[in-house]
C-alpha cells in the first residue's frame, strides 16, 4: 500500500511507486543482460559502471539517473529512448495492485 510520504510517478493515468518503478527498470536490464543490445561486462568497461552495481539495478534495489541511463545506453548497441521506451511498456504491464 501507498505511504502518505511515498513518491509516486503518474504514467499513463496510473500512479506507480518508486520502487515499482526502480524493479521495471531493473528487469529491463535483467532481459536485455546478456543480449548482443546489453552486456554487463561490457557496460563495465566503457561506460565505467561496476558490475555490483548494474546487478543491483536489474534487482530493483538502485534507482538510475538521467547520466547513468545514457552511461548505459553508450555502452549498449541501444539508445537512451529505445531502453525508455522498453521502460514505458514495462509499466503499462505492471499489475494494478503492484504499482
Amino acid at each position: 500500500m501507498e505511504k502518505p510520504d511515498e513518491l509516486l510517478l503518474l504514467h499513463a493515468g496510473t500512479h506507480i511507486s518508486e520502487d515499482s518503478f526502480n524493479q521495471a527498470f531493473g528487469r529491463i536490464l535483467s532481459k536485455l543482460r546478456g543480449s548482443d543490445d546489453f552486456n554487463p561486462t561490457r557496460t563495465n568497461q566503457y561506460a565505467g559502471l561496476d558490475r555490483s552495481f548494474l546487478y543491483a539495478i536489474e534487482r530493483g534495489e538502485k534507482g538510475v539517473s538521467l547520466f547513468t541511463l545514457f552511461r548505459i545506453a553508450s555502452a549498449s548497441k541501444l539508445t537512451a529512448s529505445e531502453i525508455v521506451r522498453h521502460l514505458e511498456l514495462a509499466l503499462e504491464e505492471i499489475p494494478e495492485g503492484k504499482r
